[in-house]
């Protein structure tokens, strides 16, 4: 997965883009400043990605100082955007859309290669069984029908290479061997004969979405202070839902929070704390805010951690406001400027009346810093 920019005398910038299907896109550039959005709209022509669709879509790359993932802001020069190279980049699915059905059958293949990089890499976690349907739904799709004189004992990973990957401890909290699984796999595969690759992949699709954590980018290393215990913030199209942290990773265990896009009218950063000003939903005017405060836990680049989550988090934010324009006006109206948020949580209750003669608003601490 790399993205390199190779310069010569002549200025020419080479770009190398891996795309999920782990083919790779090569272009160049021969102007001084070239945005992120310059090569992103180059690699979304290549994908066909419609141009209604392609904030579903972003770029990734590994950040040099924590070896986490950023998306790259498509405002910036590329060259301004990292301080060292080679780059590297990944094509990838940055928000997954509530229903992925509804999505072109291109769009949709480009989903189904996202969940199951997501598995491959240990970032999902799944039952064996459910693993082995959409296994089995992806080798129709990408292999067809079975044939025995050419589908023998192995050939899922010679034929896949990657893009198969039995369960194993980091996507599945149950054990089976890699002989058992190709066989569960094999006799699937052998029931979908005449399944078209296009319905394949609706059918795959189909049993994602139905998943309970589908669509939803996960951040590990936060805390949350009321409860004194880590926690994972799983972000999607519909909230931020906050759950324990199981033992095994990458398991997310009992919910703590579940806050709906329409509930939450600020998020902001300050160093390594997220923090989330939330009002009632039915609430017509600021008749009070509560402010949920969470820490990560990450050392020197814990305020990365939180910055990261909050870029996600707004990603997806605007697709509800995109949705529900009226509740987006009404929010917008009760945000409050980030410097006022902060200083709100470090008033002294005797200082909570200024704040009211100024803003109009009650303000609760949800837990304590």
């Amino acid at each position: 997965m790399s993205l390199r920019f190779l310069r010569s005398n002549s200025k020419v910038m080479t770009c190398h883009v891996v795309l999920l299907d782990n083919s790779q896109f090569v272009t160049t550039f021969d102007q001084k400043i070239v945005l992120g959005k310059d090569l992103f709209d180059l690699v979304c022509q290549r994908v066909q990605v419609p141009t209604n669709k392609k904030q579903y879509f972003g770029l990734q790359y590994i950040d040099q100082e924590d070896g986490d993932l950023n998306w790259l802001n498509l405002d910036k020069a590329l060259l301004t955007s990292r301080k060292s190279e080679p780059l590297v980049y990944q094509f990838a699915v940055k928000v997954f859309p509530k229903d992925p059905l509804k999505m072109e059958q291109g769009l949709q293949k480009q989903i189904l290669l996202q969940i199951k990089g997501l598995l491959n890499r240990g970032k999902l976690s799944l039952p064996v069984e459910k693993h082995a349907e959409i296994d089995g739904l992806y080798v129709q799709a990408a292999l067809g029908d079975f044939i025995a004189k050419r589908h023998k004992r192995g050939y899922l990973e010679d034929l896949l290479g990657l893009f198969y990957c039995p369960p194993t401890g980091i996507n599945s909290e149950e054990h089976i061997s890699e002989e058992r699984y190709e066989i569960m796999v094999r006799d699937l595969h052998k029931r979908h004969r005449g399944m078209s690759r296009e319905e394949a992949i609706s059918a795959a699709i189909e049993v994602c979405k139905e998943l309970p954590e589908y669509g939803a980018w996960k951040h590990y290393g936060g805390t949350d202070p009321s409860k004194g215990n880590e926690v994972v913030f799983c972000v999607s199209i519909y909230g931020i839902r906050i759950c324990q942290l199981k033992s095994k990773f990458p398991e997310t265990g009992e919910e703590c929070h579940n806050f709906h896009w329409r509930d939450i009218i600020s998020m902001v950063c300050d160093k390594e704390k997220f923090c989330l000003y939330l009002t009632d939903a039915a609430a017509a005017d600021a008749s009070g805010l509560t402010c949920r405060v969470f820490r990560f836990d990450k050392g020197l680049y814990s305020h990365k951690a939180a910055q990261r989550l909050l870029v996600d988090a707004e990603n997806h934010q605007k697709f509800f406001f995109e949705d529900n324009p009226v509740r987006a006006t009404v929010m917008r109206s009760l945000s409050v400027d980030v410097k006022t948020l902060n200083r709100m949580r470090s008033l002294r209750a005797g200082s909570v009346s200024f704040l009211r003669s100024k803003t109009g608003l009650s303000f609760r601490r949800g837990t304590s810093t």
